[in-house]
Parts: C-alpha cells; structure tokens; sequence
C-alpha cells in the first residue's frame, strides 16, 4: 500500500504473532491501525510438515484468541491439547506431575505452530492498513504524532508507535530505549521427532546437567522437540547425522518414549534473557519480545506477548474513553506497570529455574530433588503450579475474561 502521509491511532511495525494479533485487537476496538512487515508471511499449510517452531497455548492466553475470533481458525486446522505434564530429573528419583482434572480443566494447554497463529491474524486484518513488503528506515517522535519513515519513502504518522519486531527492535533502538540481560551460553535444538511409543497427550521435560529435553505433543503422535543445550554440545548435536542425533537424543530423554525413530530438519537459536528498561516513551510502547526475552523453558514467551495485547488494548481503551488520544503517555505507563511487573517475575523464575537445574553442584543437585519431591507429594502445591501455567484470572483485561 502507498500513501502520502496517512494519520492513523497506531502504527505497528512487526507482524509476527504478537504483532499481528495487536493489530487484530486494536481494529476490532475501533482503532484506525497500520501494520508495517518486512515479509508477508506464507499461507499455512496442512498438508505441509509441521513447522519447526511452536508454542504452548495456555487456557488463559487462548481466551484473547477467542476472543478475537481467532481461535476457531487454529482449532480447525492443526494443533495438539495436552492434558498432562511431567517433570523430572535424570539419574532423580522423584518426578512431577501435574494433571488438568486438578485445576477442573478439559486440557493443560494446546501446542500450536507460531506459522498457524500468524496466519489466522493475518487472515483478520480486514480492516488494517498492512504496509508489506516495507521496513522503518527512521522514526521521528513529535508532541502531536509519531512519524514512521518507510523504505519506499513513504511516512506514516500516528499518535502511537509500537514495536512488535523481536528482540532486536528497530523501533526501540530509534526510541532510545535501553534492555539489560545476558546470554546464557545456550542454544534449543527443534525439530519433529517420531517417538516408539505414543505421548499420550502429555507434555515430558527431563532435566539433564547441560539443560532440559523436553517432548510436546503433536496431532499426529509425533512430538515438537526442544533441547536446551550448552554451546559446545549444541555445536556437537548440530554435527550429528539424523541416527546418531536420535540415538543420543533416545538417551537424553531417559527412552521415555522409547527410541526416537526419526527426526525430519532441525535447527536451534540462541538463548539469552533480555528485559527493556522502559516499555513506553512518548508515542512509542514496545509488545512481546520487543519488550520481553525469556528462557523458553516453562514456554511462556509467546503467552507473555499475547498478554502484552491483552494489557494495551485496556489500557488504551482507558485513554480514550478519557479523550486521550493512544499516544498518551498516562495510559501508557498503566501499561507498562501492568505488564512490566508480570514480565518481570516470569523472567526472575525462568531465570532461576535455568540456573537451579543448569548446575552440576551437588547441594542444588540435593535441593532440586527435594523441591520436585514436596511439590510431587503436596496438593496444594500442585494445583498452585497448575493455576499460574493455566493462566486463568477472574480479574485482569476484557480480552482475558
């Protein structure tokens, strides 16, 4: 699309899942919303192979998909619930498992492939003006609007400017806006995996010295991989020919699911923890991993962006009905308090989590055992666990209930 200089509420640059489902929600509240993606994403597929990257959808964070419309569309075509989750630790004794008839659910959560949820909002931007293929080239920042420069030459102004983009974030690099973290050294390897035996529904994460192996369930019986790796066994996974990486994918994973039979293409990404310093300047605001980078091992990067939409949609439905336009910088900092405090204690747990069971230290090996044991052997404990996964609240934002 081309225009000489179009004024809209917002301008989101990043059409990626929390991108996209932004702009979804943001035009079904009435908000004018330009979309600017460097690459229009391909149509899904079914018949094609499962993709290489997927996320755990839980029953709080799918209620924004239905919500908006969205859910019926992945459903319908492809994705997994699992009712189950197990836990343990190699060479442990003691193991957790957590079920969805503790929390009164019909499942725990749904695997779902990323490629799938991107479709079905794209396939909802009736009423967006997508600006693709295009990328911000400058943003200029004025008291009235934000002006976003495109590499075709041309602008688009808005009073809100949000960075959807990833962790490496044009937009918040133009803003200013500082990110602390770190790296941690390691890589996740993913891929689909024919397991000998069936995984029931269940979703297996087995604790190793050099990181998790962990199996989620696909429609199929086959599982989604992810193996958390240091650097050098990753660099020596990659090596690997597809019978030696299962063989010894087989011994990681305890034979849980008896040996891994087959493994189509791999590939693995670094893993790091990055967290913004500020998650909105005046006309600017930052969404998803923009904003948020955790360890993905208790799978809540994609849930925690979903939430991101939930969260700004509310809190720029309060400005307006103050008469604030979205750029507003009071109902940005409601945001941003919102979120930034939910985000914050899921990276400190992920972040400890990674360093209690990344540690070959026998003490952590001794207390890792004994936490596995109590919450094994505690109900309370247990359903404790299961209601923060699920992600269900009573309170919160209108996309939530």
């Amino acid at each position: 699309m081309s225009s000489h200089n179009p004024r809209y509420d917002v301008a989101i640059v990043g059409g990626g899942m929390v991108g996209a489902v932004l702009a979804v929600a943001l035009s079904r509240a009435d908000f004018s919303v330009a979309l600017v993606e460097a690459k229009r994403p391909p149509r899904f597929d079914t018949h094609q192979d499962y993709e290489l990257r997927v996320s755990a959808i839980a029953p709080g964070t799918r209620r924004v998909l239905e919500n908006l419309d969205l859910w019926a569309s992945v459903e319908r075509r492809r994705c997994c619930a699992f009712t189950g989750m197990k836990v343990w630790e190699a060479g442990g004794a003691s193991e957790l498992f957590l079920e969805h008839t503790a929390v009164g659910l019909p499942e725990l959560g749904h695997i779902v492939e990323n490629n799938l949820i991107v479709d079905s909002a794209w396939q909802a931007l009736t009423d967006v003006d997508i600006y693709c293929p295009a990328k911000m080239e400058s943003l200029a920042l004025d008291s009235d609007a934000a002006r976003l420069r495109l590499d075709d030459g041309t602008t688009v102004s808005a009073a809100l400017v949000v960075g959807a983009e990833g962790a490496n974030s044009p937009v918040r690099a133009a803003a200013g806006i500082e990110t602390t973290g770190w790296s941690y050294g390691q890589r996740c390897t993913v891929g689909t995996v024919t397991p000998a035996r069936h995984h029931r529904h269940i979703a297996w994460q087995r604790f190793t010295e050099t990181g998790p192996v962990a199996f989620l369930p696909l429609s199929d019986g086959r599982c989604s991989l992810a193996w958390h790796a240091d650097d050098a066994l990753a660099a020596e996974l990659a090596e690997l020919d597809d019978e030696t990486f299962c063989a010894r994918l087989s011994e990681a994973s305890g034979h849980v699911l008896g040996e891994i039979e087959h493994m189509d293409r791999r590939a693995s990404f670094p893993l790091k923890l990055q967290h913004a310093r500020e998650y909105c300047r005046p006309r600017v605001a930052l969404a998803g991993d923009a904003a948020h980078v955790v360890h993905p091992m208790a799978g809540q990067g994609v849930n925690l962006g979903l939430l991101d939409v939930a969260g700004m949609v509310e809190a720029l439905e309060a400005g307006r009905a103050a008469g604030r336009d979205a750029g507003d910088m009071t109902y940005l900092r409601r945001y941003q308090r919102a979120r930034m405090a939910e985000n914050l204690m899921m990276l400190g747990i992920t972040d400890a989590f990674k360093r209690v069971y990344g540690s070959a230290n026998p003490v952590l090996r001794s207390l890792r055992q004994s936490a596995i044991g109590v919450a094994a052997n505690l109900a309370p404990v247990r359903q404790a666990m299961i209601h923060h996964a699920v992600g269900l609240s009573a309170n919160g934002p209108r996309l939530l209930q």
